[in-house]
């Protein structure tokens, strides 16, 4: 009898974002109450957006979200939307209740196992999400090629960098979220009471 030979794990190409807060303000970091609720925040928000622009959650760590996206220009849109929602939101609360978000993405090859996903796809957004200024989100090369005539936010090549982890030097993108301005800040905070029920902007 044959022994069963083990089937190559079936791969795909997909754009993978990362999200990660960064480190909170000294008064939400002691008060534990109000560092869950603003976590707590983060994580409807996000989960807010996504369904608008098919992006799938494969998990949610202590400080952001694993996500994916079939294409490259749906996971943009959304994390300029979730730093535009963010942006606007910032600037009606107290600075302790502030919350910044680095973002990655990248598009390239991955395999799913027991739930999770797993390639340098998913290493390569880690990486670039790790290097993001807050505020802004850092893409690659190939995330550029698919949404650089597409989005109306400005692409800025910062050059090549060497990745933890990663062969290859890497070509790195950040893109800005477009300036709110009064009548589109105010859009944006209609939309966020629909997005965070019970949510109020506070003095």
């Amino acid at each position: 009898m044959m022994a069963d030979v083990p089937q190559p794990e079936p791969r795909k190409v997909a754009a993978i974002m990362f999200t990660d807060m960064v480190e909170l303000s000294p008064e939400a970091r002691r008060d534990e109450a109000l560092n869950l609720e603003l976590r707590e925040e983060h994580g409807r928000l996000v989960r807010g957006l996504l369904s608008g622009h098919g992006g799938r959650e494969i998990k949610q760590m202590e400080d952001g979200f694993l996500v994916e996206f079939d294409e490259a220009l749906p996971a943009v849109s959304c994390a300029l939307e979730l730093q535009s929602a963010l942006c606007a939101r910032n600037e009606c609360v107290p600075h302790e209740r502030r919350v910044e978000l680095r973002i990655g993405i990248h598009l390239g090859s991955v395999v799913h196992r027991d739930g999770d996903v797993f390639g340098e796809g998913v290493n390569l957004a880690a990486r670039l999400e790790a290097l993001a200024r807050p505020g802004s989100l850092y893409v690659s090369e190939s995330v550029v090629r698919q949404v650089e005539r597409q989005v109306l936010a400005p692409v800025v090549r910062l050059g090549r960098g060497d990745l933890k982890n990663i062969r290859l030097p890497v070509s790195v993108y950040r893109i800005d979220p477009p300036v709110l301005r009064r009548g589109r800040r105010q859009s944006w905070m209609s939309r966020l009471r629909g997005l965070l029920p019970g949510y109020r902007a506070r003095p």
